[in-house]
């Protein structure tokens, strides 16, 4: 259930009480007896969550409508020594499942059947009563195993360098505000990150840090890559360019102060010539130097990268215009609504190999985008979300910004090198793994692969990154329970490689009741959102198609697991299970909000947030998704206190001081009578509990404040269930006087979109 007031965000959640062990039943055809009895101890994964806590013994249900599927955080909790197994972990030699709490064991013989494919293994240290009864991985369903090393741990921190590339074609206006933020940013860095700067325009400028009489750069071209012989010039002028912060933070200061848009382009802001492309290659190149390694280097047929070399931060104001990379952007409108124009297409692929490129050499390049223009960001996420990167849109440079360009560099807390493996049973089909995963690509990488069929490589290992599983069963399932084992590895911030193994068993049941008693709607509605939005974001269906798909899914659910129909004026009305209530409004909101509706400034915000959305944990997830309204209100005590709205436009009464937290913005609204300065109090502590229960987030979220009657409300008001058209349904209106129908008639803004009830009864729907 979601909380009923927003709280502080904790960096780690308290340990859950472990469930009842269970008592497991013999499974026909095993070779290798069980147990007498389980010595279970925590079966719970905090950071697992199940749209449904039971499974169907008949397959053809789990096309009902439903989802099946889970949401894991594998990353979530923080490196921690004292928990780890310093072995190499037990895998099953026919499946290559690791061994774990749920498997049978002779304990006599040490031999053990798998709980996934039943293939008899034998392990030495589970020879006997006592071996097995001291065994952790046969007691918790979590466990982190880390292979002992030869000789003492590195407690070196890698060396690790973040180069500045920053866009300077922009508005003069635009880049005084920018240096503002960028000198605002780097005074709270630590002192030893070690940081290089380029600008670029027409052409590329790498700045040689040691000069600290003035500003000086040396020029690439960029109207191409930089080629090996650009780079060994540069090599050989005996230039810095990367230094720690403590020595050149007066010289990059200067450099940032000193800054100018191109004075001969006076071309508007988005046909200003920008050379992105070159600018991020020239960028990687000079990090991989500082390692060692070369950016033209043969990398493809390698073995797997170590991560966290180095980072990027471009900083952009505007599309890619020359060079590689850029395209033409005066599209005709018949070629933008058949899908990608060739040039598009082209800058993609371009944008997807420096992407490739850059994880090979173990760096991550973030995009942040300060622009109202449409720059295009699908092609930036080709590379970004190949190295484990982000592209993070902002109206302005202020706090949100400085914010996300300082935590873009810590994010990941030194962890890199993802990797995920899912295993489950045999009836068990998984159709699909929703989130931040690319294929593997090295030789090491495809060799794994061969083994591990639903093996997937993270390119960036985060804390509220999350992976949503969607599986079906095969056939009919005769067993008690079904499995799932989620196994990641990552390497920390001394180069020790972390294997995490969950495993996670699911009762089956024949009856229909219990079944819908056992669904997590919050997780089956994020499930359902994100399936949706993947579909949307990858291009296999258009808006119009999903939606269309969404509504027919309400409708299959509301036939499927409801026997009852309702008879209207209208006709005969389907009913939605009272377990599910909660379910259509969740999927009411994905349809209208930022996600698959119309509210968005542009297709770049939108393919923002769905990126952002599709990697989100459950809770992050569900403020995207469907959003919490609250009235705040400040006691004597001077403590907020909060009383939770129903999202709805009617919400917004003039007595009022309403907050949103739509996860990448958050809304305070004032109504006409607490607009005053009296009421300010209550805001102030409102915005300083707000930086409070956002702190952490990448991206940091946009604070926008609006009072009653001011234009800017529609940034609110559009994320409401339009309920004021539901007041002549509902009896409402007949109540009223003239003078409230007329002073109604004024404060909503006639629309087209339906009301929640609207909805549902098109759908034909009765609650």
């Amino acid at each position: 259930s979601r909380s009923m007031l927003p709280v502080v965000e904790p960096t780690a959640q308290a340990q859950p009480a472990a469930s009842t062990p269970l008592k497991s039943q013999e499974h026909a055809g095993r070779v290798a007896p069980e147990p007498p009895k389980e010595i279970l101890g925590n079966t719970v994964d905090e950071h697992w969550r199940n749209t449904c806590g039971a499974v169907p013994t008949r397959s053809s249900l789990t096309k009902g409508g439903l989802p099946f599927g889970f949401i894991v955080s594998p990353f979530a909790a923080p490196d921690d020594s004292n928990r780890w197994l310093r072995k190499a972990a037990e895998r099953c030699q026919s499946c290559g499942a690791v061994r774990n709490l749920y498997i049978a064991v002779e304990s006599n013989t040490g031999r053990w059947a798998c709980n996934f494919c039943g293939a008899i293994n034998k392990s030495e240290d589970l020879k006997g009563r006592d071996a097995i009864e001291s065994c952790r991985e046969l007691r918790d369903a979590v466990i982190e195993y880390v292979e002992p090393t030869v000789g003492s741990i590195s407690t070196q921190v890698k060396r690790k360098v973040t180069m500045l590339v920053i866009d300077t074609a922009m508005r003069q206006k635009d880049l005084d505000e920018l240096q503002d933020s960028l000198l605002k940013a780097l005074s709270v860095l630590d002192k030893n990150e070690e940081i290089g700067f380029i600008t670029f325009d027409a052409v590329v400028k790498v700045y040689d840090l040691s000069k600290q009489e003035c500003a000086t750069a040396f020029i690439l071209p960029g109207t191409r890559s930089p080629s090996q012989y650009d780079l060994n010039m540069l090599g050989n002028t005996g230039a810095v360019f990367a230094a720690p912060l403590h020595a050149c933070f007066n010289t990059i200061s200067s450099i940032i102060r000193s800054l100018k848009t191109p004075v001969r382009d006076g071309k508007r802001v988005r046909a200003r010539s920008r050379c992105v492309g070159p600018a991020v290659e020239a960028a990687v190149a000079i990090v991989a130097s500082l390692h060692g390694n070369s950016f033209h280097a043969n990398a493809d047929d390698g073995i797997s990268p170590q991560g966290g070399k180095g980072h990027v931060s471009l900083v952009l104001g505007g599309p890619p215009t020359i060079g590689p990379g850029s395209e033409d952007f005066e599209v005709e409108a018949s070629t933008e609504a058949a899908g990608m124009s060739p040039s598009e297409q082209q800058a993609t692929e371009y944008f997807g190999k420096v992407g490739h490129r850059t994880r090979l050499l173990g760096i991550s390049t973030d995009v942040l985008v300060v622009s109202m223009l449409s720059i295009g960001v699908q092609k930036l996420q080709a590379m970004t979300m190949t190295c484990g990167g982000e592209v993070v849109n902002h109206l302005h440079f202020g706090e949100a910004f400085e914010s996300d360009l300082v935590n873009g560099m810590y994010r990941t807390g030194g962890r890199t090198s993802g990797v995920v493996d899912i295993h489950a049973s045999a009836c068990v089909e998984v159709l699909r793994i929703i989130g931040p995963l690319i294929d593997p690509a090295t030789r090491q990488e495809e060799e794994m692969a061969e083994d591990l069929p639903n093996l997937a490589i993270s390119p960036s290992v985060e804390g509220r990154s999350s992976y949503t599983v969607i599986y079906s069963l095969k056939e009919d399932v005769h067993d008690q329970y079904i499995y799932f084992q989620v196994v990641t590895a990552h390497s920390t911030h001394n180069d020790e490689r972390v294997l995490r193994t969950s495993t996670m068993r699911i009762p089956v049941t024949d009856n229909t009741a219990n079944l819908l008693h056992a669904v997590d709607v919050a997780a089956s509605a994020v499930v359902l959102a994100k399936e949706a939005v993947a579909e949307v974001k990858d291009g296999s269906s258009s808006l119009e198609d999903v939606k269309a798909q969404l509504n027919q899914r309400v409708q299959t659910i509301a036939q499927t697991w409801s026997d009852q129909v309702k008879v209207t004026i209208g006709g005969r009305m389907s009913t939605f299970p009272a377990q599910l209530q909660g379910l259509p409004k969740y999927l009411f909101f994905a349809q209208n909000g930022p996600l698959l509706g119309s509210i968005l400034n542009s297709e770049d915000d939108a393919n923002v947030l769905r990126r952002i959305f599709l990697k989100s944990n459950l809770e992050d997830s569900l403020r995207i998704l469907s959003p919490q309204l609250f009235s705040c209100t400040l006691n004597e005590q001077n403590v907020l206190q909060f009383e939770e709205l129903p999202v709805e436009d009617t919400s917004l009464l003039p007595d009022r001081i309403v907050f949103m937290d739509h996860h990448t913005q958050v809304f305070v609204w004032s109504g006409s009578q607490v607009s005053g300065v009296e009421f300010e109090p209550v805001r102030q502590t409102l915005l300083s509990n707000i930086k409070a229960w956002t702190a952490g987030r990448f991206p940091s979220p946009e604070v926008m404040e609006f009072k009653e009657g001011n234009s800017m409300c529609r940034w609110l008001e559009c994320r409401l269930n339009p309920s004021h058209r539901d007041m002549a349904s509902r009896g409402v209106v007949g109540t009223l006087t003239e003078a409230v129908k007329g002073l109604l008639q004024k404060k909503f803004v006639p629309m087209d979109n339906d009301s929640y009830l609207q909805w549902l009864a098109k759908l034909r729907i009765a609650m």
